[in-house]
């Protein structure tokens, strides 16, 4: 179990919690100095043909506002809390469509952008039998003054929500 200053983190497989392991990543380093906790989730599903959803989402405890944050092969979203924590969650993926085709022929799955999280979509041709998702959080950052500055800080959670990143 993961517990983060937002709530607890649960991993849902078509609505249904899954057990997870979970990986601490080094922080205090040159890429992420700030931030509180990084760590990586991971579960194997393997595909049946049918479509899915495998979820990272977590339990409120507090309210927050939330941003798409993507990159290239990454989908993250993050969340601010009213107590001034910033959190992301990431996966690697390039979601989306074009006139019903997918953008990328790289993946096999898609991504979903949820309220409180972030999901694969099991497509009914994916063969991809291991999905992680990257969580990192941080203090002392403020929705309000992170949208119009130019403050490099708050990007620590996106690098380490980067499930690519080593550990």
């Amino acid at each position: 179990m993961l517990i983060t200053p937002f709530g607890e983190i649960k991993i849902l497989v078509d609505k249904n919690e899954v057990p997870y392991s979970v990986q601490k990543g080094a922080i205090n380093d040159k890429l992420y100095p700030n931030l509180l906790g990084r760590y990586q989730i991971s579960i194997t599903f393997v595909p049946d043909g049918k479509e899915h959803t495998i979820a990272c989402i977590f339990e409120p405890n507090c309210t927050y506002e939330r941003c798409t944050e993507s990159g290239e092969r990454l989908e993250c979203q993050s969340f601010y809390s009213d107590r001034k924590y910033k959190m992301s969650i990431g996966i690697e993926c390039e979601a989306g469509y074009i006139n019903g085709i997918r953008v990328s022929e790289e993946y096999d799955y898609d991504a979903e952008y949820l309220i409180n999280g972030m999901s694969y979509l099991i497509l009914s041709n994916t063969k991809t039998e291991r999905y992680v998702f990257g969580i990192a959080w941080m203090d002392n950052i403020d929705y309000k003054d992170t949208v119009d500055s130019n403050n490099n800080k708050e990007v620590q959670t996106w690098l380490g929500a980067d499930p690519t990143l080593p550990l």
